[in-house]
């Protein structure tokens, strides 16, 4: 017999020993304590890994917006109402937004039949305002389903209003009467 065998198997039997002696409390100790290992390799890596991308990518945007010299400047008051502004669609994207709000009518299994449309334009105010007032029929989760779609689809979308009517208790169609304002920005 060679010493290398002889040592493994004598290393083997001191470990058989001390694993019969640590009794079932000190063996789930150390199950417990390899689980926690695993997890930290297993669990914690990947996130590390991604911290470091995140970290990255920050650097790189930093680095995007960063002015003359290397450093950030904030923005200023005209920049920031700019941007405001520029939120807004324009005027001829005004169909566009109609479209998206008769889609959300007939997703939700209403008709827009006729309405009140109205353009308000206030010189101490930048952005116009299309009002539109809206008579629709139908179950409650129809209304409510039509406008929080229209909310959805619609950013510039505001609701101004909503009444909702019933005849009687039992009755599952109400009529509702919803009022949107539309903002533009400039054209």
């Amino acid at each position: 017999m060679t010493t290398g065998t002889a040592a493994r198997r004598e290393w083997g039997w001191v470990i058989k020993r001390a694993l019969v002696g640590l009794r079932w409390t000190g063996l789930a100790g150390l199950i417990l304590l390899a689980v926690a290992g695993a997890l930290v390799f297993g669990v914690s890596r990947p996130m590390l890994e991604r911290l470091q991308q995140l970290e990255q990518e920050v650097r790189v945007l930093s680095a995007k917006t960063a002015g003359p010299g290397g450093k950030t400047s904030p923005p200023t008051q005209g920049g920031q109402l700019a941007g405001f502004y520029a939120f807004f669609p324009s005027t001829p994207a005004l169909p566009d937004m109609l479209a998206r709000m008769q889609r959300a009518a007939r997703d939700n299994g209403l008709t827009l039949e006729r309405g009140e449309y109205r353009m308000v334009r206030d010189a101490a105010f930048s952005l116009a305002r299309y009002q539109m007032t809206l008579p629709v029929r139908g179950s409650y989760a129809q209304v409510r389903g039509f406008v929080n779609d229209v909310l959805d689809s619609v950013p510039a979308a505001a609701l101004d209003e909503m009444t909702l009517k019933r005849e009687h208790v039992a009755e599952p169609v109400l009529e509702a009467r919803v009022r949107f304002t539309l903002f533009l920005g400039a054209q």
